[in-house]
C-alpha cells in the first residue's frame, strides 16, 4: 500500500498538476487501487494526516510528500516518531529547493516515481525541535529568529492577502522578496542577548540580528551554514550581531554561496542543543512557517530518527 499526503494548493496550484501525473502514472502500472491519498484542504491538515498514518502502526509505510516546505514540515512535524516503521519520500512543488539542494539534485518526476515504486536508497536524518512556552514544534531544515523570520511572516501574510491560488503573487515573488528584505532592513533595530550551547558554553551579543540553527544547509535559497549535514548528530548555528546595519546587505548577498562565514559580524557554531535569551522577543520560524515572536527557547537536534528516501 503507497500513501500520499497532498498539498493542491501548493506552488499556485502545481501541487495538484504533479497529483494528477502521479494519478495517470499509477493508473497505468499494477498500483492503480494500492494506495491512499491524503488531500490537505488548510493549514495543520497535513500534521494531522501523518500523525494518524503513524499512530500505532504496525507495518512499515512509505508516506510520499506532495507540497512545498511547509507541506513537507507538517509531516514531520506530526509522524508518532516513537514508531519505527514510517519513512517519508518527497516530491516538491517547487524546482527551488532547500532539501534538493542539499543533496545535490535536480528533482525529476519520472525519476522520483520510478524510485517509489521499486526499491531506493533510504537514509537517517537528523531533525530539529524548537522548544518554547507556547508550542514545541519540529523543523526538519532550519528555525530561525530575527529578520529572517520577520521576511517569513510577511511573504506568508502577503500569499493571504493575494488569495490562494493568485498567479500574480508567484509571478512577482522575486520583486515582493525584495521589496519585503528591504521593508524589514529599515525596520529591523538589534537587540541584545545571549546563547548557551550543549548546557555550557554562554555566549553574549549586544547586536543580534538574526540566528539561524541548521539541519542542512540552506534556507530560502541562502547557504547560510555551508557545513552542517544532517547526518552528524548536530545542529549549525549561524548569529548575525553587528551595529552597522548595512553590513547585513553583504552578509546575505555573501551567504547566497557561502561566503560570507569570514565577514565580520557572523559567528557560527556547531551544538546538539542552543538556549537563546533575548532582552525582547524576536520573530520565529519553523522550516519558512511562522512560530510567533519568541524571548525565551531552545533548539534542539535529535539524530537519525527521519527516514527519508531519495
Amino acid at each position: 500500500m503507497y500513501y500520499f499526503i497532498v498539498n493542491p494548493q501548493s506552488s499556485n496550484g502545481r501541487g495538484r498538476k504533479i497529483w494528477d501525473k502521479v494519478l495517470r502514472h499509477l493508473n497505468k502500472t499494477k498500483n492503480a487501487s494500492n494506495f491512499e491519498a491524503y488531500i490537505t484542504e488548510k493549514s495543520g491538515d497535513a500534521r494531522e494526516f501523518a500523525h494518524q498514518l503513524s499512530l500505532k502502526c504496525q507495518d512499515a509505510k512509505t508516506i510520499t510528500v506532495i507540497g512545498g516546505e511547509g507541506t513537507l514540515n507538517e509531516v514531520v512535524d506530526g509522524i508518532n516518531m516513537d514508531s519505527n516503521r514510517i519513512s517519508i519520500a518527497y516530491i516538491p512543488t517547487k524546482t527551488d529547493n532547500d532539501i534538493a539542494r542539499s543533496f545535490r539534485r535536480k528533482y525529476n518526476l519520472k525519476a522520483q516515481l520510478k524510485r517509489l515504486f521499486t526499491d531506493s536508497d533510504e537514509i537517517l536524518l537528523d531533525y530539529g525541535v524548537l522548544n518554547c512556552p507556547s508550542m514545541n514544534r519540529r523543523f526538519a531544515i532550519s528555525s530561525g529568529a530575527g529578520i529572517d523570520a520577520a521576511i517569513f511572516n510577511d511573504l506568508y501574510d502577503a500569499k493571504c492577502r493575494s488569495g490562494k491560488r493568485s498567479r500574480r503573487f508567484f509571478q512577482l515573488r522575486k520583486l515582493l522578496y525584495i521589496k519585503t528584505f528591504m521593508r524589514e532592513f529599515f525596520k529591523v533595530k538589534p537587540t541584545k542577548g545571549y546563547v548557551v550551547l550543549d548546557g555550557e558554553k554562554k555566549h553574549e551579543f549586544n547586536n543580534i540580528l538574526f540566528i539561524s540553527a541548521h539541519v542542512h544547509p540552506y534556507e530560502g535559497g541562502y547557504k547560510v551554514c555551508p557545513d552542517a549535514s544532517g547526518e552528524d548528530g548536530c545542529l549549525d548555528v549561524c548569529i548575525v550581531s553587528t551595529r552597522h546595519k548595512w553590513r547585513l546587505l553583504w552578509i546575505m548577498f555573501s551567504s547566497v554561496y557561502g561566503q560570507h562565514v569570514t565577514r565580520t559580524g557572523v559567528h557560527l557554531y556547531r551544538c546538539r542543543e542552543i538556549e537563546v535569551h533575548t532582552n525582547k522577543p524576536l520573530p520565529v520560524h519553523v522550516d519558512g512557517e511562522s512560530a510567533g515572536k519568541q524571548s525565551d527557547f531552545t533548539l534542539n537536534c535529535i539524530p537519525k530518527k527521519l527516514k527519508l528516501r531519495l
